[in-house]
């Protein structure tokens, strides 16, 4: 049988449809569970390794027997209606554990990956609108917060490097559409993401370049100082080369592009 029509999210809360109907999972430790069995889909995994994912600390009375009830609970609602001899293919009970058994894509972390493996191929090819479209459809498959209400340390670990890894497609998609032309647009956003991320030079040199194309050289160096003062005042380092080096150019009144910055870009 082919499951192709189940998927599981988790970039965002944590959920599982068949075809578009939203299946119900359960409290949160047992969508943590599916969670934890979709980021290691294929794999079997202990109830001892479910539990270390999951629970620090003080653990509660008879944890492993949770384990197996969240499993079986999980089972039922991933069996499609009627296809009860399927389910044990679906989730499966495998010496010495459990494993999750759908198609890589059905997780949407690994069509997220795809898209971004496949638009960083794309840019260097130099199919710019190509990327872009990649980048943005992978950017699509967020809703929130990964694995929201998710609180073991294997979500944790993956929540802060799936995080990392969206912020530095956002930063991409930036530069592309700088290199695109759709610079006006860019600068107001950029502003936006440096409130939140004040600390990352990448967005401060986006910025210094967006402005300068649009001849606002004068915004720019004040920006520029703005990107001193706040890396000096948080970090207490002074901007990197990279930044050092756009702004030298402003003052020279030489051209700055984006395109360095993104051919230094690495495969996920």
């Amino acid at each position: 049988m082919s499951h192709d029509d189940l998927s599981i999210l988790l970039l965002g809360p944590i959920q599982a449809r068949r075809a578009d109907a939203r299946l119900y999972l359960g409290t949160p430790r047992q969508r943590e569970v599916l969670a934890v069995l979709a980021m290691r889909s294929g794999m079997v995994l202990s109830v001892a390794q479910i539990v270390d994912a999951i629970w620090v600390g003080r653990r509660p009375d008879s944890v492993e027997n949770m384990v197996h009830t969240y499993i079986g609970r999980l089972r039922r609602v991933l069996e499609p209606p009627g296809r009860r001899p399927a389910l044990a293919r679906v989730l499966r009970s495998t010496r010495p554990g459990y494993t999750l058994d759908v198609p890589p894509e059905a997780v949407d972390i690994v069509r997220f990956e795809r898209d971004v493996r496949a638009a960083r191929a794309a840019r260097s090819r130099a199919e710019l609108a190509q990327a872009l479209y990649l980048f943005q459809r992978g950017l699509a498959h967020w809703s929130g917060q990964a694995l929201h209400e998710a609180t073991g340390p294997l979500a944790e670990a993956e929540r802060i490097r799936l995080t990392e890894l969206r912020q530095d497609v956002l930063e991409e998609v930036t530069g592309l559409r700088l290199l695109l032309g759709d610079v006006e647009d860019v600068v107001a956003e950029l502003r936006w993401m440096l409130v939140e991320h004040p600390m990352r030079e990448r967005l401060w040199e986006l910025l210094l370049v967006a402005l300068g194309q649009t001849s606002r050289r004068a915004e720019a160096l004040t920006a520029f100082q703005d990107a001193r003062d706040t890396l000096a005042d948080r970090l207490g380092v002074e901007p990197g080369h990279r930044l050092q080096d756009l702004h030298r150019r402003l003052l020279r009144s030489e051209p700055v592009t984006v395109r360095p910055w993104w051919e230094r870009r690495v495969p996920v």
